[in-house]
């Protein structure tokens, strides 16, 4: 079932419209934004229309390895006319549930018709994350824009959650320890114009979600209770030992902050995973409440080796 984008709001076709789809019959419209509004749930930080492989080697869909090359796909929609060239960027970034700041990977473009059947893909474009330079834990941040342009081009600053023309997919190289526990930094960013106060909050990924995920990362999902997870500032080592749920983070225009994302307690087998989520809103007396960002974290169980080479 598809997520209910109803409610009406007129889609101008008399230009160029172009979405990066999240789901079946995405065409970005402002009663399809934010993406955490939707029922069923979407997984807005692991987006449909990335796709992303090793090129020598399989893992489960979120995974990666290190210095290894990984081939990935993007696929543009173009629900206006007329026929468009769709340029596409696209970026590696910290994990973040406010992307402050990211890095080019690579641009390509492609001719994308108008009221097509279905969505453009382009061609795989290759990419080696390096360990050197590149965490465990860091999202690609898609942004698609056009020739001739469209009224509304949307935000420069990443905005998957909110705006068609962003999408975002996570990857991680992580597990679990043998105890069934696992610390995650990421950042908290402020891509606002202006100083800015935000709720961070972490929570298990809900259970129709996790079902979906399932089928995705190929492995039995696990249910994960709240008291499992925790957050803390990074720089506040007292907290360690917190079991709560959330933090409120202030920040100038542009800042960031780390955080560290806790699991204990987790026993699952090596074919098992859970997920969680973690959502940046804004707080204050102005547009409280506004969703900014969210980071997903797929957990896998303990073991030796999880991830399988090809041969070359």
């Amino acid at each position: 079932m598809d997520p209910d984008h109803s409610n009406g709001d007129e889609l101008d076709t008399s230009h160029p419209w172009l979405v990066i789809p999240y789901f079946h019959g995405d065409e970005g419209r402002a009663a399809q934004r934010p993406l955490t509004k939707l029922t069923p749930p979407v997984t807005s930080w692991l987006c449909p229309s990335i796709r992303v492989q090793g090129v020598n080697y399989t893992t489960p869909a979120g995974t990666y390895l290190p210095d290894e090359p990984l081939a990935i796909t993007v696929e543009v929609d173009n629900r206006g006319v007329p026929n468009v060239r769709a340029k596409v960027q696209v970026y590696w970034s910290d994990p973040a549930t406010g992307f402050a700041s990211r890095q080019m990977i690579f641009t390509a473009s492609k001719p994308v018709p108008g009221r097509a059947a279905a969505p453009t893909r382009l061609p795989p474009m290759i990419w080696t994350p390096e360990q050197a330079s590149i965490p465990e834990h860091f999202c690609l941040l898609v942004h698609v824009s056009c020739t001739p342009p469209e009224p509304d081009p949307g935000p420069l600053t990443p905005a998957p959650l909110t705006d068609r023309h962003w999408a975002q997919y996570n990857l991680t190289s992580a597990m679990l320890t043998a105890a069934g526990s696992g610390n995650f930094v990421f950042w908290a960013g402020n891509p606002a114009p202006e100083q800015a106060a935000y709720l961070v909050e972490v929570r298990p990924l809900g259970e129709d979600a996790l079902r979906k995920l399932a089928r995705v990362v190929r492995a039995e999902p696990v249910p994960t209770r709240p008291r499992q997870l925790s957050l803390y500032r990074a720089v506040d080592a007292a907290r360690r030992e917190s079991h709560e749920a959330s933090v409120v983070v202030a920040l100038e225009r542009g800042q960031r902050q780390a955080l560290v994302l806790s699991a204990h307690d987790l026993q699952l087998a090596p074919q098992q995973f859970t997920a969680v989520e973690v959502m940046q809103t804004r707080v204050g007396q102005e547009r409280a409440g506004d969703a900014t960002g969210s980071l997903g974290v797929v957990l896998f169980g303990h073991t030796a080796e999880t991830r399988r080479r090809r041969g070359r």
